[in-house]
């Protein structure tokens, strides 16, 4: 039979705590009943009782699963620095063995801390091919890099991309306004970096700072790079016209992109370790939420990350729990439904209604395993009923 009755301390998802202690009637990957024991009862199935928090698994709206090879790395001076001594290496001399090395160990990792779904940021097509045909749910996105006299080739980029894929502009002091444009006209899911880095209205406005000096640097900058002539926030969603983009980071708005962000298909990507190691402070995510704009939750790198044997947005939650964010159902929104939503997964598979689950987790805590405990400790999640293959589910 494959029919399954689990009891357990607490089950939790999007819509907060369901019930504590809690019991989940399974059949297969099929949800029949969630509530108290007293409720569900025992009649046809023997049960099954395991100690700790249950809930469905979890969606990294925003990961570069291809840059796990070096592990952890301390933080530089300045972004900038950043890339040059840690990215740049990186991309200059990993082999493609190594690459497909890294991204495995990305994929591994990911799973390892129970995610079922990925929107993640591919450097090569063969990149996005190996995660595409991973476990792992989701958009694998190609990245595109193009300024100036070099935007031609990003959108013959753009026009190339195998149809199975996403696109993702890098960000836009890296690409011109007209590579994005052509990126919403593909039709094709696109994710972006946006609003990272107070250096990036200054290089894309005035063509000043650090990031232009970098870009000379590296020969990308030419004579007709042109300015923006807007905070580029404004220009993509005048772009955009009601498509979707996953925008990642968003750390520096104005007051004015609370409600242009809430009219659009915008899904902000917010990655709060990623954000404390590069010292970003405040993220507005709690205003963007009041105001109806969907956030998500991604890891970018574990590179900048302090869980070496997983990469899990648990981790992003367990963050913003310990800032002051207690609320199970904004943590769990953002982690599950918001990102599958983004990423054109149906949501549903990352509930526990009645209907089809992707997988279920569970978390343990040492002390008694409700919600709040979990989000103290430091434990990774198990598979209480391992991720379906996406052949058969997504």
């Amino acid at each position: 039979m494959t029919r399954k009755l689990i009891y357990c301390d607490t089950i939790a998802d999007y819509r907060g705590i369901l019930a504590s202690p809690g019991a989940i009637l399974i059949d297969g990957y099929e949800v029949i009943a969630v509530g108290l024991p007293e409720e569900i009862g025992t009649t046809g199935v023997h049960p099954i009782r395991v100690h700790g928090l249950v809930t469905p698994p979890f969606v990294n709206v925003h990961s570069h699963l291809d840059l796990s090879g070096i592990g952890i790395q301390p933080p530089e001076n300045s972004f900038v620095s950043w890339i040059e001594n840690t990215i740049a290496p990186i991309r200059k001399t990993s082999s493609e063995n190594e690459m497909h090395a890294a991204t495995q160990r990305g994929i591994e990792l990911s799973l390892a801390g129970g995610t079922a779904m990925v929107g993640d940021i591919a450097s090569t097509v063969a990149v996005a091919k190996q995660v595409r045909e991973s476990v792992l749910g989701g958009v694998s996105f190609v990245e595109v890099f193009g300024l100036g006299s070099r935007e031609t080739l990003a959108i013959d980029a753009i026009n190339a991309m195998p149809c199975e894929f996403g696109i993702s502009p890098h960000a836009p002091y890296s690409c011109g306004s007209e590579v994005f444009r052509k990126a919403f006209e593909s039709g094709k899911p696109i994710a972006t970096h946006l609003a990272e880095l107070p250096e990036e209205f200054e290089a894309t406005m005035k063509h000043v700072g650090s990031l232009v000096e970098f870009s000379k640097k590296i020969g990308a900058w030419n004579d007709q790079v042109k300015k923006w002539d807007n905070n580029p926030i404004d220009t993509i969603v005048g772009h955009l016209d009601q498509r979707k983009l996953i925008a990642a980071h968003l750390n520096y708005i104005e007051d004015h992109h609370l409600e242009l962000l809430a009219n659009t298909n915008i899904t902000v990507a917010y990655c709060p370790r990623a954000s404390a190691y590069f010292g970003h402070k405040n993220h507005r995510y709690e205003e963007m939420l009041s105001c109806g704009v969907s956030v998500a939750l991604g890891t970018d790198s574990l590179i900048c990350l302090d869980t070496p044997d997983r990469i899990s947005v648990l981790d992003e939650m367990r963050f913003l729990f310990q800032q002051g964010c207690t609320d199970p159902s904004v943590l769990l929104n953002m982690a599950t439904v918001n990102g599958a939503a983004a990423l054109g997964v149906n949501p549903s598979l990352l509930t526990l209604e009645r209907g089809s689950v992707a997988g279920l987790l569970l978390m343990v805590s040492q002390a008694e395993s409700t919600f709040d405990q979990v989000m103290q400790s430091n434990d990774k999640p198990t598979w209480l009923l391992p991720l379906l293959s996406k052949k058969q589910v997504f």
